[in-house]
């Protein structure tokens, strides 16, 4: 395992996993002066209808001139994404990432990889740390609750053809909770290191799904449990990991809308689930961070430690 260690006492960052980690349980705020990761939305608009999507609403894309304005107000965080949406229906995409690339330690792009070709593939190789892509089971289950099954499969072919980093979420939901193993044996055959397994929040078109394909916390457990002993039995190399929205998780992300306004989430009892934390074009993200009220919640959720994992 490679480890880069990052100028915060006793947190790394693992490239082989792309995640945060530490071996000491007692890590707290005072322990770093900004974000680890902060989520930079460069686009909501998107190919696909995930009826799980949280960022539905439509803003006009931040010009590129607006983005290269950002670098100096995001100055000090470790890692970056550059979200959408689909990010890559940008035609400045590339562009954007060799804008961002020199700032940031480590640059993740998340993306249904739907659009994914040799020649993006070309375009992204030594540029990006790692995409971050989505799966969420068989070709009928998938293509019901998110769609696209066999573009992403040819994506995530090609992505890992071309030797670029993978790691994939998959959405649990009683619809999806029979095949979560399905997309860990994909994953291990693609040689993908991490599946992250997402619980939905009800905000944007999530809102819409019934309140029974909502999987209980139990069998949420039940499962994640038998996926360990298949895990161990089959030798599956991905790490798994979850998180329940609780206390100990709630605010945890950093959220940079494309009007540059910047949110904590999930924070439930806040409309649309979210809480306005500022705006970057009034201040930088270390003010941001010095009134953030969830630093601990952000610290625990990326060093795993409020994290289920295998």
């Amino acid at each position: 395992m490679y480890l880069i260690l990052f100028f915060m006492k006793n947190i790394y960052f693992d490239n082989e996993h792309h995640e945060f980690t530490t071996s000491d349980l007692t890590i707290n705020q005072n322990n770093i002066s900004n974000f680890l990761s902060v989520i930079l939305q460069v686009t909501r608009k998107c190919n696909l209808k995930c009826q799980f999507c949280s960022e539905s609403e439509i803003f006009e894309d931040p010009s590129l001139a607006t983005l290269k304005s950002l670098l100096p107000k995001l100055k000090g965080v470790e890692r970056l994404y550059l979200s959408g949406g689909e990010p890559l229906l940008r035609d400045d995409i590339f562009e954007i990432i060799d804008l961002y690339r020199p700032h940031f330690k480590v640059l993740g792009l998340p993306s249904n990889v739907t659009l994914i070709d040799d020649e993006i593939c070309k375009k992204l190789k030594g540029k990006i740390n790692y995409l971050n892509a989505g799966l969420d089971g068989p070709r009928e289950v998938n293509n019901l609750i998110r769609g696209g099954y066999d573009s992403i499969i040819n994506g995530l072919k090609l992505l890992r053809i071309h030797n670029i980093e993978v790691s994939l979420s998959t959405v649990i939901l009683n619809s999806t909770l029979p095949y979560l193993d399905y997309v860990v044996q994909i994953a291990d055959v693609l040689d993908i290191k991490k599946v992250k397994m997402v619980i939905p929040v009800s905000r944007g078109r999530a809102i819409a799904i019934p309140k029974e394909d909502f999987a209980s916390e139990k069998d949420i457990i039940d499962k994640f449990n038998e996926i360990k002993k298949l895990k161990d039995k089959l030798s599956w190399n991905p790490r798994i990991k979850f998180t329940f929205w609780n206390e100990k998780t709630e605010g945890y992300a950093v959220l940079v809308y494309p009007n540059r306004k910047v949110y904590a989430w999930p924070v439930f009892n806040m409309e649309n689930s979210v809480r306005y934390l500022g705006d970057l074009t009034k201040e930088s993200i270390i003010d941001i961070w010095n009134n953030y009220p969830y630093k601990q919640n952000h610290i625990r959720k990326y060093t795993g430690l409020s994290m289920n994992k295998c």
